[in-house]
C-alpha cells in the first residue's frame, strides 16, 4: 500500500523497487517466453469465429485478421536470414517508418489468404523462428548484443534486444489487442505476463528517468500482471495508479493522453505526474 507522509504529499518508497534494476533476459528466459507467447496466442486464434477476422483493432489500418497476418510474417521473418533480409530491406514510403514498411509487406503479401490458411502458416513459422531467436539467429554473437540499431523510439536498439524482448511483447500486445476487438477474455498469469509487463516497466525507467529530473514517481499498475515500481531517483513525489494493461496499451501508444489520464487515478505532485504520463512511450 503506498501511502503518503504526514507533512508533504510525497510516497514513502523505501521498499518500492525501482524499475531500473529488473533484470534482463537470458536467452533460456527468452525462449520461454516466445513459447509460452505463441502457444497463448495460437489458443486465441481457435476461439475466433467467422465474424471476428473483420473487426478493427487499436492498431487502426488494420482489422483482426490483418493483425494474424502480419504475425504470421514477423515469425516468417525469423526462419532465416534470407527472409529476415528480404523483410527488412522493404523500401518504407515517403514519411513512412522503416518497421512500418516491414509491416506492410508482411500483411499486403497475405492479403489474399485465409485464416486459416494464415493459422496453419503460424504454426508452422512460429517454432522455427523461436528457437533462432533464442538461440541460433546470431550473425555474430558479438553483433546481437553489441551492434545498436538507430530507432525513433527505442533510441538505440540491438539485435538481442529484438530477438528477446520485443518479438514476445508485440505477440503478447497483439493478442491484447485481438481480445479487445472481439470481446476475449485475456489470458493471463503473473509468472508469464507479469514478467513481460516487468520488462515494459524496465523500459520506460530507460526512456523515462532522465526526463524527471532527479525527481521519483511510482507506478501503481493494478491486475494480474501488475506491480508497484519507482521511476527515477530520490523520494517519489507522485504515483499513477492504472490498470496493467491500459498502462501497456497507453505506452505502445495505442491511447492518446487524454484517453490515458481518464484510465488513471494520479496522486501527489500532479504537475509531476502529468509530465510523466505525456513522456512515456516504448517500443512494441
Amino acid at each position: 500500500m503506498l501511502t503518503l507522509e504526514s507533512t508533504h504529499p510525497i510516497l514513502s518508497t523505501h521498499s518500492i523497487p525501482n524499475a531500473i534494476d529488473i533484470p534482463y533476459v537470458t536467452a533460456d528466459e527468452a525462449f520461454t517466453l516466445l513459447t509460452a507467447e505463441f502457444e497463448r496466442f495460437s489458443r486465441l486464434l481457435e476461439t475466433l469465429d467467422a465474424g471476428d477476422w473483420s473487426q478493427p483493432t487499436a492498431c487502426t489500418a488494420w482489422n483482426v485478421q490483418q493483425m494474424l497476418a502480419h504475425q504470421a510474417g514477423a515469425y516468417a521473418s525469423g526462419t532465416g536470414y534470407l527472409e529476415l533480409i528480404r523483410q527488412y530491406t522493404a523500401r518504407p514510403k515517403p514519411g513512412q517508418l522503416p518497421e512500418d514498411a516491414i509491416n506492410d509487406l508482411q500483411v499486403g503479401e497475405r492479403a489474399d489468404r485465409t485464416p486459416a490458411e494464415l493459422i496453419t502458416e503460424l504454426r508452422s513459422v512460429g517454432p522455427v523462428a523461436i528457437q533462432k531467436w533464442a538461440y541460433q539467429f546470431r550473425l555474430a554473437r558479438w553483433a546481437t548484443n553489441l551492434v545498436q540499431v538507430p530507432h525513433p523510439v527505442a533510441g538505440k536498439m540491438s539485435i538481442q534486444y529484438l530477438n528477446w524482448v520485443i518479438h514476445s511483447r508485440d505477440t503478447w500486445m497483439h493478442r491484447l489487442d485481438i481480445c479487445r476487438a472481439t470481446s476475449r477474455p485475456f489470458e493471463q498469469t503473473a509468472g508469464h505476463d507479469g514478467r513481460i509487463a516487468a520488462l515494459v516497466m524496465l523500459d520506460v525507467a530507460r526512456s523515462l528517468a532522465p526526463k524527471l529530473r532527479d525527481q521519483a514517481i511510482v507506478f501503481d499498475l493494478t491486475g494480474v500482471a501488475g506491480g508497484v515500481w519507482k521511476v527515477g531517483t530520490g523520494q517519489a513525489a507522485a504515483t499513477v495508479r492504472m490498470d496493467v494493461l491500459d498502462f501497456a496499451i497507453f505506452v505502445s501508444g495505442r491511447f492518446t493522453y487524454e484517453q490515458a489520464l481518464a484510465r488513471a487515478e494520479p496522486s501527489g505532485d500532479m504537475a509531476l505526474a502529468k509530465t510523466a504520463l505525456k513522456n512515456l512511450l516504448i517500443l512494441f
